[in-house]
């Protein structure tokens, strides 16, 4: 594909602009350099500790690059978007900002394991091994399990983190369920994009089995940058192979002849 034909560029958040609460270096000049030229740049985050808006807030602050939640979809809004009317009550073992996104889709929730028909598993930065016991007990006893995502690890400035796939493997192990993955590449997440993206786009990511795949599975162009997960391209399993290489997303204008 020619460059110039592109119409969107879909941007990864976690390791591609952001890095824990810092920018990573160049991105904001790169993102605005994108919207110039008349590209709609829209974000994905298999993050799903916040709310849309608070993903915008949090770009704006740390990035310096002002959006809205209206350029923004996570896996805690897919995930609640594709269980809604399916189940009746939640456990969720997760964060606030996950507990409000599910409310925002309609998912009721319950803190008694018991009362639960269905599990859903994120990021928790406050996890507990109570937390894991219930959502275990609750799957244990007939609860469909669902992943917002499968992410085993997270990036941070420090290094890698345990991601919220590491908690899902948890319950997974302990009672012998497989969760349904609802983030990307998955099936929950990709409902979403026809209502944001018409024409030939481009996928921004850290991740192969993750960014790389949801470009692939799309039709889209794919840029793998080198700031988050992925160190090198030795790491990329060929079936992942992405279109273009990238230092970090600092390169991205200029590659596109921007």
């Amino acid at each position: 594909m020619e460059w110039s034909r592109l119409d969107t560029v879909v941007c990864d958040i976690d390791g591609v602009v952001v890095i824990g609460d810092q920018s990573v270096p160049g991105a904001r000049a790169a993102l605005e350099k994108l919207r110039a030229a008349g590209l709609t740049v829209l974000f994905i985050t298999n993050n799903s500790t916040k709310t849309r808006e608070m993903v915008a807030d949090r770009i704006d602050r740390i990035v310096g690059y002002r959006t809205g939640a209206a350029t923004i979809i996570t896996s805690g809004w897919a995930t609640g978007l594709f269980i809604k009317g399916e189940v009746s009550c939640a456990y969720v073992l997760g964060s606030d900002g996950l507990r409000a996104t599910l409310r925002e889709t309609g998912v009721a929730q319950t803190s008694d394991w018991q009362e639960a028909d269905a599990v859903v598993v994120g990021l928790d930065f406050e996890v507990t091994y109570r937390k894991l016991v219930e959502a275990a007990l609750a799957v244990q006893n007939g609860a469909r399990l669902y992943a917002t995502n499968t992410d085993a690890s997270y990036p941070s400035p420090e290094g890698l983190y345990p991601g919220a796939g590491a908690l899902v493997s948890v319950i997974e192990t302990a009672t012998g369920t497989e969760a349904v993955p609802c983030g990307k590449p998955n099936p929950p997440m990709r409902q979403l994009l026809d209502d944001f993206v018409a024409g030939p786009a481009m996928m921004v990511g850290d991740r192969p089995e993750t960014d790389i795949a949801l470009g692939k599975a799309e039709g889209w162009v794919t840029a793998l940058v080198l700031t988050g997960v992925t160190r090198t391209l030795r790491e990329v399993d060929a079936s992942y192979a992405p279109d273009m290489v990238l230092d970090s997303i600092a390169g991205l204008p200029e590659r596109l002849g921007l």
